[in-house]
């Protein structure tokens, strides 16, 4: 309110002869002044200028200016001398107007006696204090400040900005508020007021903070700032800073700290202790629940490893319900209901451990165990066994109708998929089935079973695809999904999504930290094929795979097979039928062999390479994956529609800018604006696009491009905030010169 009453002071008295003096001898009320400057000429005093003959030329000057340069203007002389000492200017405060401030504690008392009616006890330099404080605050501020409701410096609201920034924090403040504010952080700290730098009181209060949560005593107050500060996109940098510096002693008990605490090193402490007494249950629960509380702490979500959550899935996985299945498709349920998720949490642990084997070899273990039951229950029921690959998509694409695009990956398995589905759920309507795969389940032989069925191996990609096209009779458009982008506009689309597989097979366990990239482009392709307006999208892949791990020599099965034979990873090929009761046989005729066998067990042959992935074996890991089909949920509330209208003149566009020209076209829509981007391609890479444009109705907008040295552009208009496809230009430069209008 001080700045409300100030200014109204001000304007009474410079309504009648545009001239008004301030009278601050003391210099005391000098933060007002920024309030006058949009409005008012302010001239200022000079309070270096002590001698008379100084001072009166001086005001001569000034005056001199006023009634000269500032003619016309209302202005303000701030004067920073006592009133007993103007010359020129002392006329002014009485034919014109005065604002006396040469006791503003007294002045603000005024003011505040006549609008809250409370007695002022503050003294005179507390109050200023309070009133540089007040700029900007409301009566009912003073009210509490005034009544002992609240204390001038609230360390909630300060603290937080000081950490991230003391010196530059401080230095905005005046003295005596930045005063104020150290008391108040020595008072928190317990330590009398002594003259400290101010990035070494910020550095002792982090450390009474971090101290606190590693011994779980912080204050209240401390632990609210934590939480906002770790929440906070604006500081959050700041709080990591001072984590990286903060020396955490080695002996401190992971069990004992915060469970919001933000120590990582605190975190794999816990784990390996976990590991270490992983046969203990009644240890391991205890653990359990102290862990729960900390992964599912949303405050600091940011600052808890997300493995924590994958440790908890493998260690309370309950496969009870597992005895109760009593057929293969009961076993193919269980599997994608329950057992996909701790496939999830093992093979992250992985990426964020396989190089700690004292971490990872007990968790693996543990795994296992809870596998080889599963695995033991599938191998009773794999009679029942039948797959539904063979010419899955000639069967797909003979019933399609226009507009539905098929993904086909490579590797892709069925907890991958399944994330995906899950994140993509809210937006779109997801069907999520399984398929069965061939055996052996490797890629040469599924994909020729994908495209092309009666159990015939197409070894050449391209080759498949034509014989894909041939069956069906439809024009299929095929390409790598990497290359999509707006403005593809087949009706058929098949794209090919290699990465997984081909990315395991060159950097085999290395690749499992890129994971959450592949799922995150499957999720942005989805996403960019529904709002292209494609009807559906399925997601289907050639076979899964089977993480190894830690392996041992031992670990690894003896391919001990008679006659010819041929050995790979995850199964072995042989021309004579073998007598084995741990394998199982599938008749599969492949060159000069007859016979594919795979062992009822998850590890590889013994064999050449490198053991990362392993394919072709039968586990459900490798069998069972994603038939799912995405679609849009509902029809959106009509839109503004918007379109590019001028596409005939941009099929030949002479030099190397080119306009795009965009115009609402709808009319009694429910929405008045729609906001919409322009992005532009060549080659199927995105090189350039536009900023964000707001167009209402009836409204038109003309936007200019470079080709940058490309002959051909396509332009597409997209919805700014779903990115849906609203249209379409293909823009091409025209093989003549531009001579700039001169013909």
């Amino acid at each position: 309110m001080i700045d409300k009453w100030f200014l109204e002071d001000i304007e009474h008295l410079i309504l009648k002869r545009n001239r008004v003096v301030i009278l601050d001898p003391k210099a005391q009320c000098g933060f007002l002044l920024s309030l006058l400057e949009n409005k008012y000429q302010v001239i200022h005093t000079d309070a270096k200028l002590t001698e008379q003959w100084q001072t009166v030329k001086e005001e001569l000057y000034l005056r001199h200016e006023a009634e000269t340069d500032h003619k016309e203007n209302k202005v303000v002389f701030y004067v920073t001398r006592d009133k007993d000492k103007l010359s020129f200017l002392f006329d002014y405060c009485f034919t014109h107007g005065c604002l006396d401030l040469s006791d503003p504690a007294e002045w603000l008392k005024k003011k505040l006696f006549a609008n809250t009616g409370l007695q002022i006890q503050m003294t005179g330099s507390l109050l200023l204090t309070a009133g540089k404080l007040g700029v900007g605050k409301d009566i009912a501020w003073w009210k509490k400040i005034l009544q002992n409701l609240q204390e001038l410096i609230n360390l909630e609201d300060e603290l937080l900005p000081f950490l991230h920034d003391p010196e530059s924090y401080l230095d905005t403040k005046d003295a005596d508020i930045r005063r104020l504010f150290e008391g108040k952080i020595f008072a928190l700290l317990g330590q009398p007021y002594m003259n400290k730098p101010p990035k070494t009181l910020a550095d002792e209060v982090v450390k009474m903070l971090f101290d606190g949560l590693v011994h779980n005593d912080v204050k209240e107050s401390l632990l609210e700032l934590y939480y906002d500060w770790a929440d906070s996109a604006n500081y959050n940098h700041s709080l990591e800073e001072y984590i990286n510096t903060y020396k955490l002693d080695k002996s401190t008990d992971p069990w004992t700290a915060h469970p919001a605490h933000c120590f990582e090193i605190l975190d794999k402490k816990a784990l390996k202790d976990i590991t270490t007494n992983l046969r203990d249950k009644s240890y391991i629960s205890k653990k359990l629940s102290k862990i729960k509380v900390r992964a599912k702490n949303q405050k600091v979500k940011n600052l808890v490893p997300s493995w924590w959550q994958d440790v908890i899935t493998l260690m309370e996985f309950d496969s009870k319900s597992l005895t109760v299945c009593n057929s293969f498709n009961k076993i193919v349920e269980f599997y994608t209901k329950h057992f996909a998720g701790v496939d999830r949490a093992i093979r992250k642990l992985y990426a964020n451990f396989l190089q700690e084997e004292a971490i990872i070899r007990p968790l693996q273990e543990h795994y296992e165990s809870l596998n080889n039951e599963l695995l033991q229950q599938w191998f009773t029921y794999a009679k029942e066994y039948k797959s539904d690959q063979q010419g899955y998509l000639i069967n797909l694409f003979k019933k399609a109708k226009p507009k539905i695009a098929v993904i086909v990956g490579d590797g892709i398995r069925y907890e991958i998929a399944d994330h995906v589905a899950i994140s993509l759920e809210k937006k779109f309507k997801v069907d999520k089935q399984i398929m069965l795969v061939d055996m052996p389940s490797e890629t040469e032989h599924n994909m020729s079973a994908l495209y092309v069925g009666n159990n015939e191996i197409v070894p050449i990609q391209k080759d498949r695809e034509k014989k894909l096209s041939e069956a069906t009779g439809k024009k299929i458009t095929y390409m790598d999904m990497e290359a999509l982008c707006y403005g593809e506009n087949a009706d058929f689309l098949v794209l090919t999504y290699k990465d997984i597989d081909s990315t395991g097979e060159k950097l085999q366990q290395s690749s499992l930290k890129l994971f959450e990239e592949f799922e995150q482009v499957l999720k942005n392709k989805i996403t960019m094929l529904l709002n292209m307006d494609f009807k559906e999208v399925h997601l289907v892949t050639d076979h899964g795979f089977v993480l190894t791990g830690l392996l041992d020599e031992a670990d690894k099965i003896d391919p001990n097979a008679t006659g010819k034979k041929e050995v790979h990873e995850r199964f072995i090929r042989t021309a004579e039928k073998q007598n084995n009761t741990d394998w199982l046989s599938f008749e599969e005729p492949h060159g000069e062999y007859k016979y594919v066998y795979a062992s009822k067990n998850h590890r590889p042959f013994r064999s050449k390479g490198v053991y990362g992935f392993s394919h072709g074996g039968f586990t459900p890991q490798e069998i069972i994956t994603p038939k799912f089909v995405f679609q849009k949920d509902k029809v959106s509330i009509p839109d503004l529609q918007v379109s590019i209208i001028n596409k005939k003149e941009l099929k030949e566009v002479a030099g190397e800018f080119f306009a795009i020209k965009l115009q609402e076209e709808s009319s009694g829509m429910l929405s008045i604006n729609r906001k919409v981007q322009i992005l532009l391609y060549s080659d199927n890479k995105k090189y350039s696009s536009s900023s964000i444009i707001n167009m209402g109705i009836g409204k038109t907008e003309s936007l200019e491009f470079s080709f940058k040295s490309n002959s051909e552009v396509k332009a597409v208009l997209v919805d700014a905030e779903t990115q849906e496809q609203l249209d379409v230009a293909i823009i091409k430069k025209a093989n003549v010169r531009d001579f700039g209008g001169l013909f």
